[in-house]
């Protein structure tokens, strides 16, 4: 099978998605698939494109045997929707005029989001007569109205919001990333086909509980203190208010460091708000990310409060729980009740400063509660989030998409 992969989101760029996708694109093309993938010019989370790319419109290259055709966009490292909604619209020119001279594959996988961006797959689809499959990651544009950057009677949400039924409605098959999400699809008006729900996964040998972390504690001089950490990207679904504020708790703590590794459009609040024991380390390569769950003692996050993220999963749970690394969280909905099913950890309700600290503080000073959340969160990873299952899961949807 012919598998042609769309995405504003694939290796080299870092973040959720990009790592998801590249590593499903390989495993598939380990599968005996024939893989292309069309993706922009590397640019995420940064907002520029890297070096080696820039001042180039399109860039061909062979990667393990997969054909990976990125094509220019305007980036942009604002969290402003104006400045982003030009991006995505950028790319989804270029991809789609790019795209027209791709041959016909057997099967599109397009990500769902941003709204924008999936449409140069959805256009590719129907001109080639080609079956697709959406891949839903977030709801898109109801992540807009949660985070105010929309109202339902703006022009641009309306726009979106009947782009994406249309996406929805003309899919041969819907994955979505969670099963309240999928609930969500369905219940759109015209959209009477079965979602399918995919969980996301995470390779257990490169991320499990052994890693050597000496190098990584002297390369950003972490010394031996408790490493209370935030990976991933600083996007507007998390309140990091709430984190700074608990962080700020722990300032009188000589033994414990906060650290905040990643880039995003919440960045600035981030690098104002930084005191004593916090650090931010901007970029990781991709090999030092399981060196830095391991360094960590727990990690910890906020959701914020908005009734869209009951369903939200956030994917550095998959990861940590890989490397046995215990959680605090202040979250509702369906990520909690995964922690606490699992034994991964503690959540709180959303807003709650003062029971996000009691949580960290129990993690930090209670061993054996600890060890025991650990032992919990690798267990539950390798029961129910091997990669090597999920691939297996699209493989069928594909498959029967055709």
């Amino acid at each position: 099978m012919h598998i042609l992969f769309i995405s504003n989101y694939f290796e080299p760029d870092s973040g959720a998605a990009a790592v998801r996708l590249t590593r499903l694109a390989r495993l598939l093309n380990q599968r005996g698939h024939q893989v292309t993938i069309l993706t922009s010019l590397p640019h995420y989370p940064q907002g520029h494109i890297h070096d080696g790319y820039r001042g180039k419109f399109i860039v061909a290259e062979n990667r393990n045997g997969m054909r990976v055709i990125q094509t220019w966009l305007l980036p942009t490292a604002s969290s402003r929707i104006s400045h982003k909604l030009i991006s995505h619209i950028s790319f989804m020119l270029t991809a789609f005029l790019r795209g027209l001279a791709i041959p016909r594959v057997d099967v599109i996988l397009i990500e769902a989001q941003p709204v924008f961006p999936a449409m140069a797959g959805v256009a590719l689809a129907l001109l080639k007569r080609t079956p697709y499959v959406l891949n839903v990651s977030d709801l898109w544009p109801d992540h807009l109205l949660s985070v105010g950057a929309l109202t339902e009677t703006s022009l641009i949400y309306r726009l979106s919001r009947k782009t994406v039924d249309f996406a929805y409605r003309h899919a041969s098959q819907i994955v979505a990333l969670s099963p309240i999400w999928a609930e969500k699809i369905q219940q759109y008006s015209g959209i009477n086909k079965k979602v399918k729900v995919i969980y996301n996964g995470v390779d257990l040998n490169e991320f499990n509980p052994t890693c050597e972390t000496d190098a990584f504690r002297q390369k950003y001089q972490l010394g031996q203190k408790k490493i209370v950490s935030f990976i991933g990207t600083f996007s507007t679904q998390y309140d990091f208010q709430t984190m700074i504020e608990t962080a700020r708790a722990f300032d009188h703590r000589e033994d414990v460091q906060f650290v905040f590794i990643g880039q995003g459009s919440q960045k600035e609040l981030v690098k104002k708000n930084l005191s004593d024991g916090m650090k931010w380390i901007h970029w990781l390569d991709r090999d030092e990310i399981p060196q830095a769950w391991n360094v960590s003692q727990l990690t910890y996050w906020a959701m914020g409060d908005h009734d869209l993220y009951q369903g939200t999963i956030p994917a550095k749970i998959y990861e940590s729980m890989a490397c046995g690394i215990p959680v605090a969280a202040c979250m509702n909905g369906l990520g909690a009740a995964i922690i606490k099913e699992s034994g991964a950890g503690i959540t709180v309700p959303c807003k709650d400063v003062s029971g996000l600290v009691a949580a960290i503080e129990k993690l930090l000073d209670d061993q054996d509660f600890h060890d025991q959340c650990s032992r919990s969160a690798r267990r539950y990873a390798e029961q129910h989030y091997d990669h090597q299952q999920v691939v297996l899961a699209y493989e069928k949807i594909l498959l029967e998409a055709q």
